[in-house]
C-alpha cells in the first residue's frame, strides 16, 4: 500500500518548537524527556519551512528542505526539523536518507509515535520488514488506547502481515485494536482487505460497510469496496468506487492506480495513461505504476516508449521486486511478439527466470515462453 500521503501530513502536524518553552512532548502513556529550548534563529528557519509547505507550489518541498537543513545546522537537537526532513526525503524516494533523519529525530525524542511510523514505512520500502514490524509493535505497546497513532500502527502492521500471508496474526492485531481502542474506519478497512485476501467475501462486505458508516469520506474504504466488486466480477461498479475515492482525495494513489488497472483491462489505454502519468509524475519510483504505464504505451502502439519505460524499471527497481519481474516479462513478450527481437527476448526471459521468485504470477507462462523460443 502507498502510505506516503499520511506521512506528508506529519510535516505540518509536528509541534511548533516555539509553542512551548519547556518543549515537553507526550504521545501516550510514556512521556518524552524534557527537551532543551530551541535557538531562536533555528526556530525561524523551521517556521519558514512550514510556511513554504503551507503555501505550496512546485518549489515548496525544495525550499522547505533547505530551510530545515539550515535549522538543523543551527540547532542539531531540533527533532521536529529532523522528522520533517525525513518525511520530505521519503516523499522524494530517498528512503535511506529518510531513515537517517528519522534516526536523528528519535535519538532526541524517542517517544514520538509518528516518527516511529514514518521510519517503519521507509524501512518497509527498503525491504527491512522485520525492522518495520518492530517499529509498528513499539507504537502499539507504548501508545494510549485512544491515540490515533495506535490505530495507524495496528492497520499498518496488519497490512505488513497480510502481505506476508500471515492472515491469522493480522486479524488478531486488528481485533485486539478494536477491543482496546474502539471502532475505527481504517482498522475495519484493513480487516476487509484481509478477509478479501482469504476469499471470505461476505465478511469483507460487512466490515468495509462498517468502515464507510464510520467515515463516509475515507477514500481507502471505497478503494477496498471497489476491490471487493472486482473480485465479484463487477468491473463497472468497481470503477465507479475507484473514481469516487479519487474524487474524495485526488492525491490518493492507491485508488488511482486501481482505476487505471480497470481501464487497462477494458482497453481504454488513453485514459489509463492519463491516470498513471499523474502517479509517476509525483512518485517516479512507483515501479508498479511505471510497469502499468508501459502497458498503456504498448496499447497505443508506442512500442519503443513502452520498451524504454520497462527497461528503466529493470535498471532501477530492486532486483527481486515483483515490479522488476513484471517489467522483464513485458520486455520479453514485447521483443518476441512485437519487435521480432528474438535474441533480446531470450535475454530478458532468462533474466526473469533467474531473478523472479517461483511465486511470481508469470512464472508458468515464462517457462512456456522459454520452450517456444527454444531455450
Amino acid at each position: 500500500m502507498r502510505w506516503m500521503l499520511a506521512l506528508l501530513l506529519a510535516v505540518a502536524a509536528c509541534a511548533n518548537p516555539g509553542a512551548q518553552k519547556s518543549r515537553i512532548q507526550s504521545t501516550g502513556p510514556r512521556a518524552a524527556p524534557k527537551l532543551d529550548p530551541v535557538k531562536p534563529e533555528a526556530r525561524a528557519q523551521f517556521e519558514a519551512a512550514l510556511r513554504a509547505l503551507r503555501l505550496g507550489g512546485p518549489e515548496a518541498p525544495e525550499t522547505a528542505k533547505a530551510r530545515l537543513q539550515a535549522a538543523i545546522d543551527l540547532d542539531g537537537k531540533l527533532w521536529e526539523a529532523w522528522h520533517n526532513l525525513g518525511v520530505l526525503r521519503a516523499a522524494d524516494g530517498d528512503d535511506d536518507g529518510a531513515i537517517a533523519a528519522f534516526d536523528k529525530a528519535l535519538a532526541i525524542n524517542s517517544s514520538h509515535a509518528p516518527t516511529h511510523l514514518a521510519r517503519a514505512e521507509s524501512l518497509r520500502r527498503t525491504g527491512r520488514t522485520k525492522d518495520a514490524r518492530g517499529e509498528y509493535e513499539q507504537v502499539l505497546q507504548t501508545s494510549a488506547p485512544d491515540d490515533p497513532s495506535r490505530r495507524d500502527a495496528a492497520a499498518r502492521l496488519a497490512s505488513l502481515l497480510r502481505d506476508g500471508g500471515s492472515y491469522g496474526d493480522a486479524i488478531e492485531v486488528l481485533r485486539d485494536t478494536l477491543r482496546v481502542s474502539g471502532a475505527n474506519a481504517r482498522v475495519y478497512t484493513e480487516l476487509g482487505l484481509i478477509y478479501l485476501a482469504q476469499g471470505r467475501e461476505d465478511l469483507a462486505t460487512l466490515v468495509v460497510g462498517k468502515a464507510i458508516e464510520l467515515d463516509a469520506k475515507d477514500p481507502a474504504a471505497y478503494n477496498a469496496l471497489a476491490l471487493l466488486y472486482l473480485k465479484q466480477g463487477k468491473a463497472q461498479e468497481a470503477f465507479d468506487r475507484f473514481d469516487y475515492a479519487t474524487s474524495l482525495d485526488p492525491s490518493y494513489v492507491d485508488a488511482r492506480f486501481n482505476k487505471a488497472s480497470v481501464l487497462l483491462d477494458a482497453g481504454d489505454y488513453t485514459r489509463a495513461k492519463g491516470e498513471l502519468e499523474q502517479i509517476v509524475g509525483k512518485h517516479p519510483d512507483d515501479w508498479a505504476a511505471q510497469v502499468a504505464l508501459g502497458v498503456a504505451w504498448r496499447g497505443q502502439k508506442e512500442l519503443e516508449t513502452a520498451k524504454k519505460v520497462w527497461q528503466a524499471v529493470v535498471d532501477k527497481a530492486p532486483r527481486k521486486s515483483r515490479a522488476r519481474g513484471d517489467a522483464l516479462w513485458n520486455l520479453a513478450v514485447l521483443k518476441s511478439d512485437f519487435l521480432e527481437d528474438t535474441a533480446g527476448a531470450k535475454a530478458n526471459l532468462e533474466q526473469f527466470l533467474q531473478d523472479a521468485g517461483t511465486a511470481h504470477p508469470k512464472r508458468v507462462a515464462a517457462e512456456q515462453k522459454r520452450k517456444e523460443l527454444g531455450l
